[in-house]
């Protein structure tokens, strides 16, 4: 009973992963690019395979190597995860590495390549928020653009023309897109980070 217990468990927190994961590449499933989304599904679901089998394993363990088992399963189910994980979209972890370090070209042209291969909205968008930090809100406003052309509920997509239009004194065109945020497939944190922005543009008149 206590292995079914265990076993219900991990596949609940397995479950919340996957809807993790779902929320966060709706807009994959819009594009149909299937691939790119199961794609993004392998770590979380390996991840679960390893913790629905943790119950079984440490069942079949005996008292003496109990603990050594135990390190040696979640050691290898921790290494592998890591290895999966990696390998996914490794353009784009890339991409997102060289912005955080402020490499903004660099970043844009790993997007401008992505986009030659797999135009998709997320691609664009992440290109207008290189280029809008980069100091070129034209070119950022021309891929935020096609970020929306392409999927019109995406977000972040209308957050980043908002970011490029404000940098051309477009007040009220971005206040627009702004409100667009909450209207279209956005995540809490984006919620609030178009929030402030538009505090910002009020406070500015």
């Amino acid at each position: 009973m206590n292995l079914l217990y265990s076993t219900l468990a991990a596949l609940a927190v397995l479950g919340a992963f996957v809807v993790l994961i779902w929320r966060q590449n709706r807009d994959l499933l819009r594009a149909r690019a299937h691939r790119d989304f199961f794609l993004r599904l392998i770590p979380p679901l390996s991840t679960g395979v390893f913790v629905v089998g943790l119950p079984l394993v440490l069942r079949l363990a005996t008292t003496e190597n109990y603990g050594a088992v135990l390190l040696v399963y979640l050691g290898g189910a921790a290494a592998l995860t890591a290895i999966i994980s990696r390998s996914v979209a490794p353009e784009e972890r890339r991409a997102v590495s060289a912005f955080r370090k402020g490499d903004y070209e660099q970043a844009a042209a790993i997007y401008e390549e992505l986009i030659s291969r797999r135009p998709l909205a997320r691609h664009y968008s992440a290109l207008a928020a290189c280029m809008d930090a980069a100091g070129n809100p034209h070119a950022a406003l021309e891929a935020a653009e096609h970020a929306i052309k392409l999927d019109p509920k995406l977000g972040i997509a209308y957050y980043n023309r908002a970011s490029a239009l404000a940098a051309l004194g477009e007040n009220r065109r971005a206040r627009s897109d702004l409100e667009m945020v909450f209207r279209t497939d956005s995540n809490r944190r984006l919620r609030r980070a178009a929030e402030a922005a538009l505090r910002s543009l009020e406070e500015k008149g």
